[in-house]
């Protein structure tokens, strides 16, 4: 079973981190790394470490998902990258369900399934609450459904948690850290992907973790001038506009059949 370093990027969301945490301990197969960045670091967060003493950095300011997690990725010992969300929890069986995919090229990008309470993406499960916090989290309920929520199929995807080979990450840069504070960069770092050659774009469906969904953007006041700005860079940088990226060359969101999965390979 292969290790994994989890980055996780926090900024003022310890109750989630210490549940998603607390998940990786309790579900995963091996001892995973665990490296997390602290946006805004405080007294909340100092005394979360002296009870949880992982791998870490430190900003006393916010200065966005992608430069923490860039950062982060710098003390990470492992082969592959795992970058999660503070507000996922990961169920059973999670990492043993990549295992299968981890050796099918030296350029891969495998995303895991989320269940979340509000409406789905193609590649999230939706609609199922469970809770919007660790306060009413059901974790019991979650645990009971959990083999029927799992998806017999894989689709095309790029969707949190993901997971990338060390080599790859290096080889692309990471995220752009000009998408502040991270609304695009999904995107952005699969168009590096896609340019290195990458055409493994895999969620799978039997590897699931529970997402609170926003408990961290929702913080901010105007999250559409964010994500309008992060449409413009995207083409301006790429040439192209980043929904017929994700649409027409990525085709996420896609179910992979094995004629759809030789299609993207043989794509140049």
């Amino acid at each position: 079973m292969t290790p994994y370093s989890i980055i996780i990027p926090t900024w003022r969301n310890i109750p989630f981190l210490d549940l998603c945490v607390k998940s990786i301990r309790n579900y995963s197969a091996v001892p995973h790394e665990i490296i997390i960045f602290f946006n805004e670091f405080d007294s909340e967060a100092e005394n979360w470490l002296k009870d949880n003493p992982v791998k870490n950095m430190q900003s006393a300011e916010n200065i966005g998902i992608c430069k923490a997690v860039n950062d982060a990725v710098k003390l990470a010992s492992n082969d592959f990258i795992c970058y999660m969300n503070d507000d996922m929890v990961t169920l059973p069986g999670w990492d043993v369900a990549f295992e299968p995919y981890l050796r099918i090229s030296d350029k891969l990008w495998l995303s895991g399934t989320a269940i979340e309470p509000g409406k789905a993406n193609p590649c999230y499960i939706g609609n199922r609450d469970y809770g919007d916090s660790p306060d009413n989290f059901r974790e019991t309920d979650l645990l009971r459904d959990c083999e029927r929520l799992r998806r017999p199929y894989n689709m095309v995807s790029t969707w949190t948690p993901s997971i990338i080979p060390k080599s790859n990450w290096e080889a692309v840069g990471g995220f752009d850290e000009d998408y502040f504070p991270g609304y695009g960069s999904d995107p952005d770092l699969a168009m590096k992907m896609w340019q290195y050659g990458c055409r493994h774009f895999i969620g799978v469906g039997t590897s699931l973790v529970y997402h609170f969904a926003k408990a961290t953007t929702v913080r901010f006041d105007k999250p559409d001038v964010e994500i309008m700005d992060a449409n413009a860079h995207f083409r301006k940088k790429w040439g192209i506009r980043r929904s017929r990226f994700l649409r027409k060359v990525l085709q996420r969101d896609r179910v992979i059949t094995p004629q759809f999965l030789e299609k993207m390979i043989n794509t140049r």
